[in-house]
């Protein structure tokens, strides 16, 4: 009861945050417990007295594992141990008790501030309350926020952010402001919304992250080089933004979604004996690809690919042909690139007629597939629906271990509606 609610306040307390996904689950769990011992008070008072009993050498308990508390810390400690002197004389009734817990549920979630972290650069950032204006210019980052349910403290975004489908039509009223592109951000207009929070990611955006820092503007800073990234970058937006269970609900979507994809690759390459297939995935014209330090080398791992470029350690580079001819891939995946570089059937043949390609397996078995629209922001944003392209790519590689008969040149959502995937749309 009580002393459940008092260990996990001064726990909570004690914690210079750095939230991680088993913490952020144990929060969850202890907050579960908690409404269930509420339950338990209303139904007599002489059970809430046995369990005050305790709660001296529970608070002992606690001390003694946590170390020195901080004077915020002690503030709450001394808020319960006076909301537990009430309970003892409690003569009003149920509705009275219920308010009191509430407001210490509240006081219980504030104590997490002031919240230090570590964020991809190294740097520790400080938040002293709870981000009620947040601006994201990462459209997965966007992505995380909106299917996190926090959507509603998101004020300005990338041109680029166009999912779920609620972002474009708030950036279209003027609800959701945009401050430039990607690598482009137009720091004065950022400025104007007067955010509490930006979040960003390195590489291109270094300079931004500076310039941001140094007027006093709280960033952080996030890493989704892996899908491992991915699930972190989750769980941390959702604790940034209290919105934990929710973060951690949509991990749990993903990580289902990836092992059901997996194991029905692995039980069909053993009922078969097949092997995994080779995979050369074009993302830009001319042979831009990425190495095994990507997210997408992950995606294709998972759906039972090998990455003919797995061995190299750079995220992104430009390959040579005669390498990719000497892989002899047996898929070769490119993006539509939103038609700037003309239609799928051009692409394919752009592909196919290249000099020495025409006895690349893939090539030779008309293999060659083009990612188009929704699907390709899936598979080149680092986000929830990674998960997705997981399904996807199992799909393309294995058609036979999903029931289909064959698979479209040109995968796009219609596609997936027939394959019966269903995006999460926040």
């Amino acid at each position: 009861m009580i002393t459940a609610v008092v260990i996990l306040a001064l726990i909570l307390g004690a914690t210079a945050m750095s939230l991680t996904y088993y913490e952020t689950q144990t929060l969850r769990s202890e907050l579960t417990k908690q409404s269930q011992n509420l339950k338990a008070i209303s139904e007599g008072l002489q059970e809430v007295k046995a369990e005050l009993n305790t709660l001296k050498s529970s608070v002992s308990d606690v001390r003694s594992r946590v170390g020195s508390i901080g004077s915020d810390v002690a503030s709450l400690q001394s808020r319960i141990e006076s909301l537990a002197s009430e309970l003892s004389n409690l003569k009003a009734g149920e509705s009275s008790l219920q308010d009191e817990v509430a407001s210490l549920k509240e006081e219980v979630k504030l104590a997490k501030y002031p919240m230090t972290l570590t964020d991809a650069l190294g740097r520790t950032v400080t938040l002293y309350r709870r981000p009620e204006k947040i601006v994201s210019v990462v459209p997965s980052f966007t992505e995380i926020l909106f299917l996190i349910g926090a959507g509603k403290n998101v004020v300005g975004v990338d041109q680029f952010s166009n999912y779920p489908p609620v972002v474009n039509q708030l950036k279209k009223n003027g609800s959701l402001k945009v401050v430039g592109g990607f690598s482009t951000i137009n720091i004065e207009a950022l400025l104007k919304l007067k955010p509490d929070l930006v979040i960003m990611t390195g590489g291109v955006q270094d300079r931004y992250v500076k310039e941001l820092s140094d007027m006093g503007v709280p960033v952080i800073v996030l890493k989704s080089g892996s899908i491992s990234d991915i699930f972190s970058d989750i769980m941390i937006l959702g604790a940034l933004t209290d919105h934990e269970g929710e973060a951690l609900k949509l991990v749990e979507w993903m990580r289902n979604t990836i092992i059901q994809t997996h194991e029905a690759v692995v039980n069909y390459l053993n009922k078969t004996g097949g092997k995994e297939v080779k995979v050369y995935y074009e993302l830009f014209p001319d042979y831009w690809t990425m190495g095994r330090n990507s997210y997408i080398t992950d995606m294709i791992s998972l759906a039972g690919g090998e990455n003919i470029f797995g061995n190299i350690t750079k995220y992104y580079f430009v390959a040579s042909p005669e390498a990719v001819i000497a892989a002899n891939p047996d898929v070769i995946i490119i993006n539509y690139n939103y038609g700037q570089f003309g239609s799928p059937d051009t692409l394919v043949h752009r592909i196919a007629s290249r000099s020495g390609w025409g006895n690349v397996t893939a090539v030779r078995e008309g293999r060659i597939y083009v990612m188009q629209g929704a699907v390709e922001d899936i598979m080149v944003r680092p986000g929830p629906r990674a998960a997705l392209g997981v399904a996807i790519l199992a799909r393309i590689f294995y058609s036979h271990a999903f029931g289909l008969e064959s698979v479209p040149e040109v995968i796009n959502e219609t596609v997936l509606q027939s394959w019966g995937l269903t995006l999460p749309k926040g």
